[in-house]
């Protein structure tokens, strides 16, 4: 009997992707008859809770559940009714309606907003935590029944599978999202492409490169280089690299020196092919990634102390050590940080002892490799 109105609501439903319930709770409100309807999760160990989207609630008494009224919330005092997803209670059969309205909940909480007769629909439990759909109406208005169950019912599992992949694609945003963050910290661009050279995603450092146009430029969706020939090379790496991905060609990528109109040092750029699933039914999917290293960035200065932690350098020998990783002879660190070569050379034995290297080769290769070099502003988050 309301088969037509679930039919015009199911779409609706396999839609909400990674997005906010609350659109969709508009409409399930409506199906429900109810006055408010929210998704509400609940910690019973803790007996915490909070309204995670709503519909038709006031939304001061929204900020309010989290902070005071979760735990005095009476239908929620007996955690064996949450036990079971899919299973469905009206308010009533929970908690007798003169116990309700004598409680603290009900007087603050659900009676300024004319909320009375509920509906809850467990929707998912992990470990403790209990996600519900809590639905509404007004004392006014007619008590939840049987036919509401059934009608919550036949909403019940396409909610449920719609929550499935709506916490599947959130945490694979939220993957995302970190894997790029992290990317912002390094002293290289990184720019990903499709297989039809289509530019997917960069990192910051890529991003500012590609807007200052000064050798690699972005033309639309694609990464091309300012100077034609070198453009031309940079389409042969990247057709090496995506033909790669199919299995059909032994080497794959590789590198290129990009020049610079502003006349600033080249930008190194290394194509590296990466795997995907052939099966995938995506369009869009990752083939080939652009790393573009810039020799005139500043690196970060804080690796000094990085450096004192890690070989228990003094501040000295650790203010030298940086220098010389930065590509400086002993001469031109010591002068950099205001002391004699003789000084210098005296905390380079230290500092040889103490890391257990040799020669200034050695020591160079350990300080570039042995920790991991971040952009100077690696610490600032990204707007």
């Amino acid at each position: 009997m309301f088969s037509k109105d679930l039919e015009r609501l199911l779409p609706r439903i396999y839609e909400i992707g990674s997005g906010s319930w609350n659109p969709l709770l508009d409409e399930i409100r409506q199906y429900l008859r109810a006055q408010a309807i929210a998704l509400m999760l609940h910690d019973f160990t803790y007996n915490l809770g909070s309204i995670r989207f709503a519909s038709g609630y006031n939304h001061e008494y929204l900020k309010q559940y989290a902070l005071y009224y979760a735990h005095r919330n009476i239908w929620l005092a007996q955690e064996r009714h949450y036990r079971s997803p899919g299973a469905i209670h009206i308010g009533e059969n929970l908690v007798p309606e003169n116990e309700l309205v004598a409680t603290e909940f009900y007087a603050e909480w659900l009676q300024p907003q004319d909320l009375h007769h509920r509906l809850c629909a467990v929707l998912s439990r992990e470990q403790a935590t209990v996600l519900f759909l809590d639905v509404m109406r007004p004392r006014s208005g007619a008590a939840f029944d049987r036919s509401d169950i059934e009608r919550c019912r036949s909403l019940l599992p396409h909610l449920q599978r719609a929550l499935r992949m709506h916490r599947r694609m959130v945490d694979l945003e939220v993957e995302r999202d970190a894997a790029f963050h992290a990317l912002d910290h390094l002293p290289w661009g990184v720019v990903f492409v499709d297989e039809h050279r289509n530019c997917l995603g960069a990192n910051r450092h890529a991003q500012e490169i590609l807007l200052a146009g000064d050798g690699l430029v972005a033309r639309g969706d694609t990464v091309r280089a300012a100077v034609a020939a070198e453009s031309a090379q940079l389409d042969r790496l990247l057709s090496c690299a995506l033909n790669r991905t199919g299995g059909r060609a032994p080497n794959a990528g590789g590198p290129l020196s990009i020049t610079r109109p502003s006349g600033a040092h080249p930008l190194s750029v290394l194509v590296v092919p990466l795997r995907t699933r052939a099966e995938a039914l995506g369009d869009r999917r990752p083939a080939a990634a652009i790393f573009v290293g810039d020799p005139d960035i500043r690196l970060d200065s804080s690796n000094e102390q990085h450096l004192r932690e890690l070989y228990a350098l003094t501040a000295g020998e650790a203010r030298l050590a940086a220098r010389l990783a930065q590509g400086k002879s002993v001469e031109e660190a010591a002068a950099a940080i205001g002391i004699t070569v003789n000084t210098a050379r005296a905390y380079l034995k230290r500092i040889y002892s103490k890391t257990g290297v040799r020669r200034q080769p050695e020591l160079v290769r350990l300080l570039l490799l042995g920790l991991p070099r971040l952009r100077q502003d690696w610490h600032q988050a990204p707007e």
